[in-house]
């Protein structure tokens, strides 16, 4: 009997997690089953439904009866935040005759109501959100792979995403199955290193891991190909000793690793000769990718192409962001003043969501967004540090990616942002008020008063 309770449980904190999955995550299995599978091609009625449909699942049975403690500090900036940006596009908009407050404020809703919930929202979680984070991102990666090998107007070269409402041949979002794929290979790498993970799962690990990393390479998006190299080297530093890289090294010059090597080498060989078209592949990717922010570099620089006698030009996010760099500094030599309140909500798409938080509403937009992203950095790399339980863990590296999004693409008032971010609000500096048996690297008791507070009915607590 006790252990159909904890199964149940166990279930009941899943559903939890699948619904967290769909608001951080969804949109890969939303663009699935809208376009792929044609149950509503180009409808935002849809989307909104499944958005909604997460956030029911992340409903629980303590609901309005018991809050657990976010990270005060950052919980209240990111509050202020949303609520300065709705009362900005109604008093303070910076573009004449906006359209779309209705369409806003839904997104503004769906924010504070993913922020409540998670504050409901019990850190039992814990134990099982990885697993489910690594199915649920591994569902994502199948359907990419299924809409792609079912679409005729994909072939191998191109970015790989899902077509949108009936559009031009990849002119889906390949960022959405990049961050997918990028969560995705984090979750994975956790569950594959935790001595607890049952061998069976391990292998479930490692080919997802791999699945991950080439959904990656094929959705050929910077942001989260630079985050990847980055988190795997803060991995490395945080993780790897200088005694353990001199004892592997030494176990590795040995007879017998010396042969697998050379076997293993033999082996790639081999398989690159008998299936040459995946190297070809391997090959025009790398290549691709890398000629186009070489060709980037070039631009920035004022310098011709290699081997070309034309000039290099910048891609158009990058053209964009140059723009916008020459914008901001325009304010600052000659309307510094304007920076006090802003230009108002939305005036300019910049394409740098820090500086837009500036220019559109002023120094304090700018201390409310990027405080919350650097509180957010500030308690990561101490949990990198620490590894204190999988959860942080996973928000810790996960923040790499939206910290290089922050600086790179999008608006600061984007859900994208946000639902991480609230994530990171909820869980991040607050894992010493976790249960014991939560933590792997802490064991002394909490007093379960600090981890949460009663609304109502004292009774059930």
């Amino acid at each position: 009997m006790t252990n159909f309770i904890r199964l149940v449980k166990a279930l009941d904190y899943m559903r939890m997690v699948v619904g967290i999955c769909i608001l951080v995550d969804g949109y890969p299995l939303i663009f699935f089953f809208r376009e792929t599978m044609r149950l509503a091609p180009g409808s935002t009625a849809f989307t909104a439904a499944a958005l909604a449909g997460g956030l029911v699942l992340m409903i629980p049975f303590t609901v309005l009866r018991r809050i657990y403690r976010p990270n005060l500090t950052m919980f209240w900036m990111g509050v202020i935040f949303l609520l300065m940006s709705i009362l900005y596009m109604y008093l303070y908009n910076g573009v004449p005759g906006y359209q779309d407050a209705g369409r806003d404020m839904i997104y503004y809703a769906y924010m504070l109501i993913f922020i409540f919930l998670l504050i409901s929202i019990p850190n039992e979680i814990i134990p099982v959100f990885i697993p489910v984070v690594v199915l649920f991102t591994l569902a994502s990666n199948l359907g990419l792979v299924y809409s792609l090998i079912t679409d005729p107007t994909w072939a191998i070269g191109q970015r790989a995403t899902i077509t949108l409402n009936n559009g031009d041949p990849g002119s889906g979002n390949p960022h959405a199955f990049s961050r997918n794929a990028f969560m995705g290979v984090i979750a994975c790498a956790i569950w594959l290193l935790r001595p607890k993970t049952h061998v069976i799962f391990r292998l479930l690990s490692f080919f997802a891991g791999i699945l991950n990393i080439a959904v990656l390479v094929l959705t050929q998006t910077r942001s989260a190909i630079v985050a990847f190299i980055l988190a795997v080297g803060l991995f490395l530093y945080f993780n790897v000793r200088p005694a353990q890289i001199r004892t592997a090294a030494r176990s590795l010059v040995k007879p017998i690793p010396i042969a697998i090597m050379v076997l293993g080498f033999l082996g790639v060989l081999y398989f690159f000769q008998r299936y040459l078209t995946v190297y070809l592949v391997l090959y025009d990717y790398v290549t691709a990718f890398a000629t186009r922010n070489l060709e980037t570099v070039y631009a920035l620089l004022g310098l011709k192409a290699q081997g070309a006698d034309y000039k290099a030009a910048l891609d158009d996010s990058t053209a964009n962001r140059s723009v916008s760099a020459t914008f901001l500094r325009n304010v600052f030599l000659g309307h510094l003043h304007m920076l006090i309140l802003g230009y108002g909500y939305k005036f300019l798409y910049l394409d740098v969501p820090i500086m837009e938080a500036l220019a559109d509403q002023g120094i304090v937009g700018l201390a409310l967004f990027g405080g919350v992203i650097g509180m957010s950095g500030y308690y990561a790399f101490g949990i990198m540090r620490r590894n204190p339980n999988p959860l942080s863990v996973f928000l810790a590296y996960f923040f790499l990616l939206i910290l290089i999004q922050s600086i790179t693409n999008g608006r600061p008032y984007e859900i994208s942002f946000w639902f991480p971010l609230a994530l990171m609000i909820r869980f991040m500096g607050v894992d010493h008020l976790f249960p014991a048996h939560l933590n792997d690297n802490m064991h002394a008791p909490v007093d379960a008063h600090e981890q949460f507070v009663v609304v109502s009915n004292p009774e059930s607590a």
